[in-house]
């Protein structure tokens, strides 16, 4: 489809720089970098409208431009791409874009085409949109960016309907423009000049306003033209930039009395005003010199005091020099000002009267809502200031040290103000002073360095051996094989702040505990007040106080009693690393570190008394003998089941000296004697006196020492651990 500008929409801002852009593109001596053809159709749904690249494309500049219409300014749109040579690419991303949020991520439909959903997040104001694609049609390859421009339209429309067409001469008066699109409409709230009606237009609550003065009596037609941010799209596929003029036919009407006009129309009510106010007011043969006019609301006598004119002398221009005292606030818009003579009103004016600018309160607001956080401001952020007092309106205000200092129109009124700015990285200052007209308003802000919690992404832990842990991806306990030397808590500095994002100072506190095989406490310490500052690849490492921030690793040895390599077997070492809720304002990032001393085997010293057990000699026929209570003094060593915390595997292994027979005293006993022997037990029952007593099962060897025989023995026996 074959999109044309009408000469209409030329014709206004937008439309302007549309065509400036259609001339001097050309006229640069550069050609357009012509895109390679990727893509046999782009299409983008929009409710229930699909505009795509093969029907919906306009020329700007020589670009081709997909074009599509909105109703919300936060659509969401669906977008699919056909590639021209089929799927898949061998790459093929979606750049972000700050004009837009990805709603549903791109993904390969089928292998027929792309699919992705992004939501828009102001389209009346969003200039220069565009899709970036990074795409490689071979994997061996740079990425080709290639840009889908779009073009937002959408149909405004805008009229007036007042409830009566009455306008009195000198009488300002506030109209409710009826318009879909209030913040799609280019305004100036600056007034016209030299019109029958002069009209400025103003925002109030996002309600488009036209303020209207008349200047001459009669029948008077409004005219006034309105160009759009967006266009619009007419029947005809023209597109638009300029509305229909706002047009409505008024009856103006002189006033009862003779209005003089002042060359100030705002002056301010000060409380310690002694001398006059100088002001030029028009001439009229009525008004008598050397002489006082009271000024009030109301035609009819006793009506409040709003000011006094002392008449001085006429000018060579023809105007009248006057004192102006004033005593009340007034504003244009309620009321006329009566000149009087005593209690006679003799003439009419109007200005406004409004308190001297004074500065009460100056404070931050967070990103989301008007909830105020103070007067603080941190390196590197983006802030909206609002100011409230009386007066404001008047002023000129500036930030000593911000940048990008933006009033917020839409909220700007004569007691309250809302500015937009960026506190540089580098600021290095400590208070940011507010300025009104280069003169400080004794208010100001206070730059502070941020104490936002970090993920503990930054700390270490070290035992020597393995390699280091790192606090915020401990997810499970630590089993330690070895003598553990000591555990070190190493800090990576620069890991806290990054060009993009500050966090500031860290202050931790650390809690040690420290148990043994059995779970009985064998120590338990507190690290407090750890500050960690950002390291030198921070921004704002130059204004760290070093002094007051922790350059050293802490070691666990420095501050237990019994040190890590005198620990027993099974030990437990639980580490707890935490933010100071206090000084972070949060409760921040908490982690639990446990280290666990394992081990696989132990030696130990056991005595046991084995009973019926069967021995057989080397050299013996038979079974052998079957002997009586024995008495064992065994070395041996016990192992631990490697997936299970402190305990035994059902069997050990040892050597020792067997008492055969120990318990037999009668006097004919010849089987008694005194072995070496290499012994097997099995534990095959579990019992909850296990650990001192139990029941095993012995198989091994050895050799008599009186007897001077080798054998093997076999048998159960009464196990007594000491």
């Amino acid at each position: 489809m074959k999109i044309t500008y009408s000469q209409k929409g030329i014709s206004g801002l937008a439309g302007a720089a549309c065509v400036m852009i259609l001339f001097l593109l050309p006229l640069s001596g550069k050609s357009q970098v012509k895109q390679p053809q990727l893509f046999k159709e782009v299409s983008l749904r929009i409710d229930t409208a699909v505009f795509s690249t093969t029907s919906h494309t306009i020329e700007i500049g020589g670009i081709p431009h997909l074009y599509f219409e909105y109703d919300a300014v936060n659509a969401v749109c669906e977008v699919k791409v056909f590639p021209l040579g089929g799927l898949p690419f061998a790459d093929f991303q979606l750049l972000p874009s700050g004009d837009f949020e990805v709603v549903d991520s791109l993904m390969n439909i089928n292998n027929d085409h792309y699919r992705f959903k992004v939501k828009f997040k102001q389209l009346t104001t969003s200039d220069f949109l565009q899709f970036t694609f990074s795409v490689k049609t071979r994997a061996k390859q740079d990425p080709f960016l290639y840009e889908l421009r779009l073009f937002p339209l959408t149909k405004t429309s805008a009229f007036l309907k007042p409830k009566d067409n009455k306008l009195f001469i000198g009488e300002e008066r506030t109209f409710k423009v009826e318009t879909n699109r209030p913040n799609n409409i280019k305004y100036s709230n600056q007034w016209s000049r030299g019109k029958n009606i002069d009209y400025k237009f103003s925002n109030r609550q996002g309600e488009l306003l036209i303020h209207l003065l008349p200047n001459q009596p009669g029948t008077q037609i409004l005219s006034v033209p309105l160009v759009l941010k967006k266009p619009m799209l007419l029947a005809n596929d023209q597109v638009v930039y300029e509305l229909p003029p706002l047009e409505y036919t008024f009856d103006v009407k002189e006033s009862k009395l003779v209005f003089l006009n002042t060359n100030k129309k705002e002056v301010s009510l000060k409380n310690d005003q002694i001398e006059g106010i100088e002001i030029e007011m028009e001439y009229h043969p009525s008004v008598e010199l050397k002489k006082t006019y009271r000024l009030e609301k109301q035609e009819e006598a006793g009506g409040q005091l709003i000011a006094e004119i002392f008449t001085r002398s006429i000018l060579a221009n023809g105007r009248i020099l006057c004192w102006l005292r004033p005593f009340n606030q007034h504003r244009q818009s309620e009321n006329y000002l009566y000149i009087k003579d005593g209690d006679v009103a003799k003439f009419i004016t109007n200005f406004s009267i409004t308190p001297a600018t004074h500065l009460a309160n100056i404070s931050v607001l967070v990103e989301k809502g008007n909830e105020s956080k103070g007067n603080v401001i941190f390196p590197g952020e983006n802030i909206s200031i609002k100011l409230t007092g009386e007066g404001l309106h008047k002023a000129k205000f500036s930030f000593d040290g911000l940048k990008n200092v933006q009033t917020d129109t839409l909220i700007r009124g004569e007691n309250e103000l809302i500015f937009n700015a960026s506190v540089p990285l580098d600021i290095n200052r400590t208070k940011i002073d507010v300025l009104n007209y280069g003169v400080s308003t004794g208010k100001a802000l206070n730059v502070q360095e941020f104490q936002t919690p970090h993920p503990l992404n930054f700390i270490q832990f070290s035992t020597g051996k393995e390699e280091n842990f790192v606090a915020s991806e401990i997810d499970k306990t630590i089993f330690v094989d070895h003598t553990l030397e000591d555990i070190v808590l190493i800090f990576d500095n620069n890991k806290i702040d990054s060009e993009t994002r500050l966090f500031g100072k860290q202050y931790l506190t650390i809690d040690i505990q420290i148990s043994g095989m059995d779970n009985h406490l064998i120590d338990k310490r507190s690290i407090q007040d750890i500050v960690v500052c950002p390291g030198e690849e921070s921004p704002r490492f130059a204004y760290y106080d070093p002094l007051s921030c922790r350059q050293e690793n802490i070691s666990l040895n420095q501050y237990i009693r019994l040190k890590t390599f005198d620990l027993e077997e099974w030990s437990t070492i639980e580490i707890t690393i935490r933010h100071d809720p206090t000084k972070h304002g949060s409760k921040g990032f908490q982690k639990k570190a446990e280290f666990i001393l394992r081990r696989y085997t132990t030696f130990n010293l056991e005595v046991s008394f084995p009973a019926g057990l069967l021995t057989k000699k080397v050299g013996q026929a038979g079974f052998g003998s079957l002997g009586g209570v024995s008495m064992a003094m065994i070395a041996q060593f016990s192992f631990y089941h490697p997936r299970r915390i402190a305990k035994y595997r059902p069997y050990k292994f040892g050597a020792g000296f067997l008492a055969f027979n120990a318990f037999n005293f009668s006097e004919n006993s010849s089987n008694r004697d005194v072995g070496v022997v290499v012994l097997a037990s099995l534990y095959p029952i579990r019992t909850k006196n296990s650990g001192k007593l139990s029941f095993p099962l012995f198989l091994g060897g050895g050799y008599f020492l009186s007897e001077s025989k080798f054998f093997y023995l076999l048998g159960p026996g009464i196990r007594l651990s000491l």
